[in-house]
Formats: structure tokens, sequence, C-alpha cells
């Protein structure tokens, strides 16, 4: 059973120790698969990557979910949805491709914000109060694994919560795809229909359901233009209970065996990558693959720079 950690805590020197200068995990960080979290986050501190290229994906999620919390706590207006988006649009230097995905998700954008908080409205039967918004939170565990406990703080922030209701939610957009058609154009293809909720996100409702001590009700909400599917205790056996148990237990396993990694690295990122290794046909074809795709170039090559002086 997982117990939060009550007294003072500090970060394992393996965190700290040469080459890494890690503080903090999150949920997002550990359900990357080894090969992109080394690459994302030590070897970019190490090698200094540029800031990525905008994402039209990442900015119009951001976008949604903030316009969603500011209205849901009185911030903003559903009416003024559109204008924002359109300044986002304008502050951006977008590809061709991401511009004009982002053209055809303004026509979507206040639909997809809606949709958010009419699923909201659901599942809290109409009772619209007492509802927050990015719950911060910092938390050490005491499970462990192999003989180790996590010697690093947890941290994140918790899409929405109602105290008086007991529920938490999670908050996932579906955005569709852009390609040419015939006439060198391009088209909108709308999202598929989600099924079964990630991997990642089963892992950041697994980490939030232990942040409310087991006594919240989790809710992972998916959005898309059409409406909102939504995936809860009740059609869903991983967030059931003994589901977010797993998941959790997930969360541990994962974080406890890279800190092991880099114990057994002391400090050099040389024998970090050789312990990880690389998939070199992810990094050529980086343009399909949803986490490396907004890379510079020149941080490509410092990778293969890297890798060739071991």
């Amino acid at each position: 059973m997982s117990m939060l950690s009550k007294i003072d805590r500090f970060t394992g020197h393996m965190y700290m120790q040469g080459d890494f200068k890690k503080v903090n995990i999150s949920p997002s960080q550990t359900a990357l698969n080894n090969q992109i979290w080394f690459i994302k986050y030590p070897l970019a501190n190490y090698l200094r990557f540029k800031p990525e290229q905008p994402s039209i994906a990442f900015k119009t999620g951001t976008f949604v979910h903030k316009s969603y919390q500011d209205i849901l706590i009185g911030k903003m207006k559903i009416a003024d949805v559109e204008l924002a988006y359109k300044k986002i649009l304008e502050s951006h230097k977008f590809s061709e491709k991401e511009q004009a995905k982002g053209n055809f998700l303004l026509e979507r954008i206040k639909k997809y914000v809606e949709n958010h908080l009419q699923m909201l409205m659901e599942i809290s039967g109409s009772y619209m109060k007492d509802w927050q918004v990015e719950k911060a939170f910092y938390d050490w565990y005491d499970d462990e694994y192999i003989g180790q406990k996590l010697e690093i703080v947890n941290e994140g922030s918790i899409d929405s919560y109602n105290s008086k209701l007991k529920i938490f939610t999670e908050h996932k957009n579906r955005f569709g795809s852009v390609y040419l058609g015939k006439k060198e154009t391009y088209l909108y293809r709308k999202p598929a229909k989600i099924k079964t909720p990630q991997f990642t996100h089963l892992i950041a409702i697994a980490v939030y359901f232990q942040h409310f001590e087991k006594k919240y009700q989790p809710a992972l909400i998916y959005v898309d233009e059409d409406g909102a599917m939504l995936f809860n205790a009740q059609n869903c056996e991983d967030l059931t209970p003994q589901g977010l148990e797993y998941y959790f237990h997930k969360f541990i396993q994962i974080n406890i065996q890279r800190q092991q990694m880099l114990r057994m690295a002391e400090g050099d990122i040389r024998k970090l990558a050789c312990m990880i290794g690389i998939d070199w046909s992810d990094l050529r074809h980086k343009d399909s693959n949803i986490f490396l795709s907004h890379m510079q170039e020149e941080d490509v090559k410092k990778i293969e720079e890297f890798y060739n002086e071991l």
C-alpha cells in the first residue's frame, strides 16, 4: 500500500552528481519509454538543446485547457474563445502544414472548450460550484522496488477537482490531422474515436488518486469537436481502485529503475547512454514520431556527434 512520506526528504545524489541536474520527476515523464526520456531530459540538458519548434497540437491543447479552466472559475467567457485562439495563431511562426491545421482548429475551437465544460456538468449533476483548477502537488513516496525507495519528488498539477463532490478530472484533447489533397490544398481529417484510455494518462490518474489519498473519484475525459468520452470506475476497470493501484506500482517501478541506472552511471552521461541506447531509425524518421518531430535539426546532429565520440 502506498504512503506519502511525512518527513523531510532530500533528492538522492544520483540525480545531481556529475553530468546530471535533475530535481523532480512527473507523471508525463514517467510514461515515456527510456529512449525518449533519455533524449528529452538528461541528454537535452547535457547537450543544451534549443527550444523545440512550435507544435500546433501542444499550443492548442494548452489553450483549450486554460480556456475551459478560466471559464469554469469565472475568468473568461465562452464568447471570447475564438478571438483568443486567433491571437495564438498570429503570435507564433508555424510550418505551413501546422498553420493549416491551426486554421482548421480555429473553426472548431469553441466546440472543444464547450465539450469539456458540458462533460463536467454531466459528471457533477449540473453542480458547477466549488470547482477548482490546476492543483499543484509535490509528493514523496515510501513504496519500495528492488529494495529501494524513490529519492526524488514527484511534481505536477491536477486539471480540475471539486472538494464537495470528491471528484477530480483529467482532460485530454483529440485533434484531427491535415493532409494535402489532389489540388495541393490542405484537407482536415477528424480524429479516430478513442476506445480505451492511454497508458500515459492512466499513470497520471493513478498518481493523482494517491495524492487525494484515494478519497476522490477519478474522471478521465477525452474531447473532440463532436463531443466527449468519459472514462471512470463505472465503465473502465483500469480506473477502479484496484486498477489504479496497478498503474501506480508501474509509476514506482519505472522511476526506481531509472534511478538505479543513474546510480550505476555515477554522474557520467556516457555510461547512461550505453545502458539505454538509441533506435537510429526513430531519429532518421523523427517527423513521424510525436515526441521527436519538433526537435531542431541541429540537435539531432548533436546526438549523432555525441554517440560517435563515446
